[in-house]
């Protein structure tokens, strides 16, 4: 009898069973909801399945890590490699009316490297009608909502077939888009207007709509982290259909101070002395690489004069999309005297494309905003996420030891819309000099609730839900999303 009513409830609950298909095409994923409450809310229900869609490096993997009776993971194909789909992102994206995509443009345009002269008149060429098309995009792009409208119009004609067999296989409820950027999103999307199914996305980061997407097709419902970035849905992606504010899952663990061990401890990692101050250098990625050496190059110099006081311990962090090998992170250690870390781990041959943030990368990012005493960067979300622990921070605006043009400098990243909104909070040190940088680290460290008030409006603005509650709320979200039985 128990086993005929076992048998009867399984039956029961798979008439009932839901399936959202998930597609992974970005590294931050993980992060940003796998390793959050939403994915484990999720997880738990028994009348819920997740199929995960993973390229095909990543598929063992991910079936380690979050496979289970509930969580299928199978391939994504990967729609990135299509000339069609390579030409509309190019459209999109050069047709986003903002000060960013315009200084891009430009930026493009010049010489980065030292090569013979034909070669390199060769490709100034191709740079420059690259450049002439998307300028001339970006006027299109003053059409506003009529261009955009004939841009997905023109979209929505280009013949779709990734993914018929998995909708086939796997008969989903609902297709949850989790960045709305990579046109894989954009496909499972099309497909699943075709095949009556219900979509919903979330946006990808705070600089989304400023210059990667103004949605080549919608989601049928979208979740976005501020009230901000809702109005810019309406206003830059003429989005029309329901939106709800759920806050950002991955911030979650900052908010509830989550995972974080005693300073002494995690200090000991590295060999640093946990009765001095610690500054925390963040790398941005690649725009200003270059630059970030040189200021490396600056802070060492100033510890060992005594100009920086008190002789603080440095911890480098690499940017994850461009993390360091083991050999660049030791030669970093002797050349500067620094403490430094990989910021994710590699899981395959290809160390540009196969890195995640697992638990030991999450627990280092969270540690080293919580134990930090000072946080420098030069344009990336830790401005963000230093202000949800209060700390000082400092944002690098100068170019190291060269001068460099304007579409190369430091100087331009906050004329980017999404780091113009930020400054205006007035809780960044922005530094225009190496003097300044100096100056600005030792009132940092002295005064570290300079600028405190400033941090507080970055939080409210940038982060909107301070309770530690997001990824409960998308899950939440979610599940409402689903449809309803019949």
């Amino acid at each position: 009898m128990r086993k005929l009513a076992s048998c009867f409830l399984r039956v029961l609950i798979n008439f009932f069973m839901k399936t959202i298909l998930i597609p992974i095409n970005s590294n931050f994923f993980a992060r940003n909801f796998l390793r959050t409450d939403a994915f484990k809310i999720l997880k738990a229900r028994q009348d819920l399945r997740v199929v995960l869609l993973v390229p095909p490096s990543k598929l063992s993997y991910y079936r380690k890590e979050f496979g289970s009776q509930q969580v299928i993971v199978d391939n994504l194909a990967l729609t990135r490699d299509s000339a069609v789909e390579n030409f509309f992102r190019f459209l999109e994206r050069n047709s986003i009316v903002t000060n960013r995509v315009k200084m891009d443009q430009i930026t493009a345009l010049y010489k980065r490297k030292k090569e013979p002269v034909l070669k390199a008149t060769i490709r100034f060429l191709l740079r420059l009608v690259n450049f002439l098309a998307a300028r001339a995009l970006y006027y299109f792009g003053h059409l506003g909502m009529s261009w955009r409208f004939l841009v997905r119009w023109l979209y929505s004609l280009v013949p779709t077939h990734y993914y018929v067999q998995v909708f086939a296989a796997y008969k989903p409820d609902l297709i949850f888009c989790p960045t709305l950027v990579w046109h894989e999103d954009y496909c499972l999307i099309r497909e699943a207007r075709k095949s009556g199914v219900k979509t919903a996305g979330m946006i990808f980061s705070w600089d989304s709509f400023y210059s990667k997407t103004f949605f080549l097709a919608y989601p049928g419902h979208l979740f976005v982290q501020t009230p901000e970035i809702a109005n810019q849905a309406k206003q830059l992606a003429n989005y029309p259909y329901e939106i709800d504010v759920v806050g950002f899952p991955q911030y979650d663990s900052h908010f509830q101070k989550r995972g974080i061990i005693p300073r002494a401890e995690f200090l000991k990692q590295f060999g640093a002395d946990p009765a001095k101050k610690l500054i925390l250098y963040a790398f941005s990625g690649k725009a200003g690489l270059d630059i970030e050496f040189d200021v490396l190059d600056i802070m060492a110099k100033a510890i060992r004069s005594g100009e920086i006081k008190g002789a603080p311990e440095v911890l480098i962090r690499p940017y994850p999309r461009f993390d360091f090998s083991e050999a660049k992170l030791s030669d970093l250690k002797r050349r500067y005297g620094f403490r430094a870390a990989a910021s994710t781990s590699n899981i395959g041959a290809d160390s540009s494309a196969d890195w995640e943030m697992d638990d030991r990368a999450i627990s280092l990012l969270v540690n080293s905003l919580a134990h930090a005493d000072l946080i420098i960067t030069m344009y990336s979300t830790f401005f963000i996420e230093g202000a949800i622990f209060n700390k000082p921070l400092i944002a690098v605006g100068f170019d190291g030891f060269k001068t460099r043009p304007y579409p190369l400098s430091a100087k331009r990243f906050f004329n980017w819309d999404h780091l113009k909104d930020l400054k205006a909070q007035g809780g960044i040190s922005i530094v225009s000099s190496a003097e300044e940088f100096i100056a600005a680290i030792n009132r940092s460290l002295a005064e570290p609730a300079y600028l405190a008030a400033g941090r507080g409006r970055i939080v409210s603005e940038h982060c909107y839900f301070k309770d530690g509650m997001s990824g409960k709320r998308l899950a939440e979200a979610l599940i409402k999303a689903l449809p309803r039985q019949q």
